[in-house]
């Protein structure tokens, strides 16, 4: 007699830490769930290269031999300009379809708090409104929302849907986009003129050494992640993005830095102003912001749609039309990220001198949030 095989809601799960053979699974996973394959040097760099990272650390869920959910952690580090402590960000929490509403979540998670929460001070990510009730059942408060600024510049293709919502919304902006906004962009260009005491330039990749200038001389005070060398060199090594820094001089020195990184996100080709240097308002410095801006926004004319945090110099990025995705209108067709935040131990809401609960006590660019 042959013997029957268990239903999907009796089949045996084996919930454990990852391993290197594990890798070809774990993409496969990525793709039947999101719809798009990432490949072997994406993972790479995004797991087995993080600077922070004592190899993949990560939480599987398999059945019968193959990987049904996953559980990934970006180790980071984070500073308030004074004290630096260890932290995780979560990412790419998936579970396959066929295997949902199973326990895996809880167990899975309750499997990574074991195996990792002593190697940090507290977890912080950006959850989906799907993830959002399981991480609250595991005491993950919310912060606050996280907006960007937009910058729509061309009409958009016609594109599919897709189940990633920052996908949709990048799908949405960029239909909205008609030639007489791109008529509106050409003029206020032309009506903002930059500083002529700054000279910019554009650097192929990541210059660290403009970056790091900067940031040493504006350091803020606001919980953040450090621009250390070894963080902009992993960061922006993604080899899906064309990366690009523009670099603010005033007399040789840098004053001001961009980094955009650009990709297509279901054929609408998009530009993250992925960090901005200073990261808070400076006196003496919005011009040679903008300054930077204005070189960025004339040789990504032709990019669908840029994005920039919303945290320096309002003012400027006014100027040059971009728009905040939790003001009218671009309210009505996106909403801003959630930030969320998990400390790890009794003390670990104390390690900085701000309040991790306070969303006016952190400072996130692009770069410190999941963009891949």
């Amino acid at each position: 007699m042959t013997r029957a095989q268990p239903a999907a809601s009796e089949a045996p799960y084996a919930v454990r830490r990852y391993r290197p053979a594990d890798r070809p699974g774990f993409l496969s996973l990525y793709e039947d769930v999101w719809g798009r394959p990432k490949g072997e040097a994406w993972f790479k760099w995004r797991f087995e290269r993080n600077p922070y990272a004592d190899g993949v650390e990560m939480v599987l869920a398999e059945c019968d031999g193959r990987i049904v959910g996953a559980e990934p952690l970006l180790p980071l580090r984070l500073t308030d300009g004074t004290e630096r402590v260890a932290a995780y960000q979560p990412v790419d929490w998936i579970v396959h379809p066929d295997h949902r509403r199973r326990g895996l979540f809880t167990r899975m998670t309750e499997r990574l708090l074991e195996a990792y929460a002593d190697r940090a001070a507290l977890f912080f990510n950006f959850p989906s409104e799907a993830l959002r009730p399981g991480l609250e059942k595991f005491d993950w408060t919310e912060v606050g929302p996280v907006a960007t600024r937009y910058r729509v510049q061309r009409p958009g293709r016609a594109v599919a849907d897709t189940k990633r919502p920052t996908s949709r919304a990048v799908s949405l902006l960029a239909r909205t986009s008609v030639p007489a906004v791109r008529a509106g962009l050409r003029v206020a260009d032309r009506l903002t003129p930059a500083a002529d005491d700054v000279c910019v330039e554009r650097v192929d990749g990541v210059d660290a050494d403009a970056v790091r200038t900067v940031y040493a001389e504006t350091r803020p005070d606001r919980i953040h992640l450090p621009r250390e060398e070894q963080f902009l060199a992993w960061r922006f090594a993604n080899p899906r993005w064309e990366t690009t820094t523009y670099v603010a001089r005033r007399d040789g020195r840098p004053v001001a830095t961009v980094v955009a990184v650009t990709e297509s996100l279901d054929a609408v080709c998009v530009t993250f102003l992925a960090d901005v240097q200073p990261m808070t308002d400076v006196d003496g410095r919005s011009s040679a912001v903008d300054a930077t801006l204005a070189r960025l926004v004339a040789d990504h004319a032709d990019v669908d749609l840029l994005a920039a945090p919303t945290g320096p110099f309002p003012s400027v990025f006014r100027r040059r039309c971009f728009l905040r995705n939790d003001r009218f209108p671009l309210s009505l067709l996106t909403t801003p990220a959630t930030h969320a935040a998990r400390p790890l131990s009794t003390d670990a809401a104390d390690a900085f001198d701000r309040d991790v609960f306070a969303a006016d006590d952190w400072l996130l660019s692009p770069a410190d949030r999941d963009i891949e």
